[in-house]
């Protein structure tokens, strides 16, 4: 007891000084006899402690913090009146005495302490007392505590302090009692049961909580406040105990539960919050959900995203570069050029279409590519239509206002999109590659049969083929070769082509022509060998396909595949660039809108736009970043990746039939 007596001289002492007397002023007759009686009760002489703290208890003209002191002595040694002293110090009209003599009671051991009971005690001092159990931790104080919540007349503000104090005051045993409370029927009760699980200090009640979940799955009241009171107590490692209850069929579970992954969950838990959140229904849940995703993207690590919307214009091909020669990169978009800095829409181009609120319709603009056609030093626009099957550019005439002018290139068929390549590896993407139905490509500057006096065509094939492109050095010769979902074209040193097969793409609900994304050439593991990287572009999934080290047996390149992600649909262009500045690109792509008006699988499936880091090498793993999910923001027929503010860092700008364009602008720098 010789701690709880010093705190307690030094409690009194506290009390000289704010009458103005100095703490380090001698010590008069009724200090010494205080220590006397202290040095009694240490020697173990019961009488002649309690004749001593008596003596100074009962002269009524000492200071009443030296009053206090002995009376608390006088609890500790005096066991044959210590309800007494107890009940003198508790019903003290001094409120620093009964506080003071209450911490008393709570420190004696638990045998002593019991003969104290709350019973015959006012409601004030009572409180006191239990106020003080729980504060010091008594051992006691479970028993004391589950004794006067047994007694049926205990008023309700003791009853709730109580069982609020077998949480602040207890361990993992006290969590199955008091989820009982939290069932009960009077609120105030079941709060206070509440407060007290959040209280309990011992970690171990963590698991408790969440292993009782499951028992109330059939009770969503209080399986709620049971998520709320887990995830209010912020516990490592239990953000998984959550995932189940997002798929709840009670609304408000689920939306509770997505607020505490929001709160707590991380990367482990992300792609099982994507899958629910992906089912959660319009209103509360869905809101629940939308926030849940951003709150653990933004924890997660990863580069994360503002988003600027620029335009609200529902067509699907975006291009970006420095239109007017200002230095800074501008985006043209469908209808309009939007010029940095401010990105204000201008029309500079009629864009037919029919393309309704619902997002159901076309554009008849498949790609928007930059590039100086004419050779005149601004920048032009490639663009092509899938209903008109014809190709075209259209002349910057800038600084001149109005429209631009388009010209035909060559009606090409049918016309996904396209892309930029650079076939010759001079570091200048300046060849025009479409998606179309027969592989050909378009460069400038280069012999051959010129369209529209300008363009070289190279029929590279007449064979008809699968929608998607891709060029890179597939054989690993040093020369690039064109790729397509169902075949490869090996680029001969004379010029000509070599059909060789692939099997990289996806039938397409039994129509003609199979699909894929555009298809990216790199070495993902590391091996040599060049690796493709793929999506269905109307289905599910995105992949990358292993050229292993063994030919077939007609000696042509075979290929492994492995899933990056197919828990979502409509990947329809992938993105490739350093988005986190390591050194090694990073893939993006995000889900088109109403691609075959509502025809594709999942064609109402949250918004989407995601990148996935990894390192190249054996076993390579992808790991996936959200940059913006059930925004309003997705990606049209293709994403491009640039620093379109200058500071640095890879933003992103994507457009769709949702109504954009839109900035992704990065948070990296």
């Amino acid at each position: 007891m010789k701690t709880t007596f010093n705190a307690l001289l030094k409690t009194a002492f506290v009390v000289v000084v704010s009458f103005g007397v100095s703490a380090a002023a001698p010590k008069n007759v009724g200090d010494a006899a205080l220590q006397s009686a202290h040095a009694a009760e240490r020697a173990g002489r019961a009488a002649d402690a309690v004749r001593g703290y008596e003596g100074v208890y009962s002269d009524a003209s000492a200071p009443a913090f030296r009053r206090t002191a002995a009376l608390c002595g006088l609890l500790r040694v005096d066991a044959a009146r210590r309800v007494r002293w107890a009940r003198e110090g508790l019903t003290s009209e001094d409120a620093e005495r009964r506080g003071i003599v209450a911490q008393a009671i709570a420190l004696l051991p638990p045998a002593d302490m019991e003969c104290v009971k709350t019973t015959d005690l006012p409601d004030d001092a009572a409180l006191a007392l239990l106020t003080a159990v729980v504060h010091v931790k008594s051992p006691a104080a479970k028993r004391f505590l589950d004794g006067m919540l047994a007694v049926q007349s205990t008023p309700a503000a003791l009853r709730r302090a109580a069982i609020e104090g077998l949480g602040r005051s207890g361990d993992v045993s006290a969590v199955d009692g008091l989820i009982e409370w939290m069932r009960s029927a009077d609120a105030e009760d079941a709060a206070a049961a509440r407060r007290g699980l959040i209280a309990i200090a011992d970690a171990r009640a963590d698991k408790r909580i969440a292993d009782r979940l499951d028992d109330f799955k059939t009770n969503p009241g209080l399986l709620v406040l049971l998520i709320d009171v887990l995830a209010v107590r912020n516990a490592p490692g239990y953000a998984g105990a959550f995932l189940p209850y997002a798929s709840h069929s009670d609304a408000k579970v689920r939306a509770r539960a997505f607020k505490a992954l929001g709160n707590q969950g991380g990367a482990e838990e992300m792609p099982a919050v994507l899958a629910a959140a992906a089912t959660a229904p319009d209103g509360r849940v869905r809101d629940a959900a939308r926030s849940c995703v951003a709150r653990m993207a933004r924890r997660a690590g990863g580069v994360t995203f503002k988003a600027r919307f620029i335009g609200n214009v529902r067509t699907e091909a975006c291009g970006v570069a420095d239109f007017d020669g200002d230095g800074k990169l501008d985006v043209v978009a469908g209808p309009n050029l939007y010029r940095a800095p401010l990105f204000r829409p201008e029309k500079v181009r009629e864009v037919k279409s029919e393309v309704k609120e619902d997002g159901k319709g076309y554009a008849h603009d498949f790609m928007n590519l930059p590039l100086d056609v004419n050779g005149d030093g601004r920048l032009d626009v490639v663009s092509g239509d899938w209903f008109s099957k014809e190709t075209w550019w259209i002349e910057n005439l800038l600084p001149k206002p109005g429209l631009w002018t388009q010209h035909v290139i060559e009606k090409t068929g049918n016309i996904e999109t396209g892309i930029l390549v650079d076939l010759d590896g001079d570091g200048k993407a300046t060849d025009f590659l479409p998606d179309t139905q027969h592989v050909c490509l378009y460069q400038l500057g280069k012999k051959g049969p010129l369209v529209d006096g300008i363009f070289a065509r190279d029929s590279i094939s007449r064979d008809r083929c699968d929608m998607g492109r891709g060029c890179g050095d597939l054989n690993g010769d040093g020369a690039n070769d064109i790729l397509a979902p169902d075949a490869w074209y090996e680029r001969l040193k004379d010029g000509s082509w070599k059909r060789h097969p692939l099997n990289v793409g996806f039938s397409d609900k039994g129509r003609v022509l199979g699909h894929a994304s555009n298809l990216i050439v790199y070495d993902v593991n590391k091996d040599g060998l060049a690796d493709v990287i793929v999506s269905s572009a109307h289905k599910f999934g995105i992949f990358w396909w292993e050229q292993l080290k063994e030919r077939d047996a007609a000696g042509e390149l075979q290929f492994r595949k492995h899933v990056i992600d197919d828990t979502w649909s409509q990947a329809h262009y992938l993105g490739w660039g350093d988005i986190d500045g390591d050194g090694v690109p990073e893939l993006v792509a995000g889900k088109r809108f109403m691609a075959h008006n509502g025809g594709d699988p999942d064609p109402f499936g949250r918004l989407c736009v995601y990148y996935y880091d990894f390192t190249p090498g054996p076993n390579p793993v992808f790991k996936k970043y959200v940059v913006s999910y059930d925004a309003g923001i997705g990606v049209g027929l293709n994403v491009e990746l640039a620093d379109m503010d200058g500071d640095g860092d890879v933003d992103i700008v994507t457009t769709g039939k949702w109504g954009g364009p839109v900035i992704l602008e990065s948070k990296l720098k």
